[in-house]
């Protein structure tokens, strides 16, 4: 678990971004400006709150509903290949962006995944998303949102692969560093 100490340093440097930027801001055009940079903040958060409260609370009941037994059958290090192909269709599949998904791995994390899983659906997500493929095929044609998904096919399986086979064995102290 990330210790208070710990916390306390990264609330503090995303303080001390936000003066900075703040600073930035007054400097470049005076307080119309730092107050425009505040009002357009709010308006992403008031926008992207629905979002991320159902984020959050999809990785809840997650957590919650699905059994450890049930993630270490079939998510679990033992899950093996049959787990990282499982995670690259959830991932490929899941629609929404970092704020869906990443709430959604760490329920997997804590519940019981294993390393190369969250590494394949992280990255199935990032580089399948099916939901991407309207907008991909409708800007860049066919011929390159097709070459695009060839090229980047094996690489969230090999990636989970990869991860489970050199850090899997870590994945006990990775729980214990990462706020759950």
């Amino acid at each position: 678990m990330l210790s208070t100490l710990k916390k306390f340093q990264i609330h503090f440097l995303l303080l001390a971004v936000i003066i900075i930027l703040g600073i930035l801001a007054y400097l470049q055009s005076g307080w119309d400006l730092v107050q425009n940079g505040f009002v357009q903040g709010i308006k992403i958060l008031w926008r992207e709150l629905p979002l991320l409260a159902a984020a959050f609370l999809t990785a809840g009941f997650l957590q919650a509903l699905v059994k450890k037994e049930f993630i270490n059958r079939w998510l679990g290090a033992e899950a093996g290949i049959k787990g990282i192909l499982l995670a690259c269709l959830g991932g490929g599949l899941i629609p929404g962006g970092p704020y869906a998904y990443y709430p959604i791995a760490s329920a997997l994390l804590k519940s019981g995944a294993g390393l190369g899983v969250l590494i394949a659906f992280v990255s199935a997500k990032n580089l399948w998303s099916v939901s991407r493929l309207p907008l991909e095929f409708a800007i860049l044609g066919t011929t390159i949102t097709i070459r695009r998904y060839l090229i980047t096919f094996l690489i969230p399986p090999l990636m989970g692969i990869f991860a489970e086979r050199m850090f899997g064995k870590r994945i006990k102290n990775i729980r214990e560093n990462v706020d759950l």
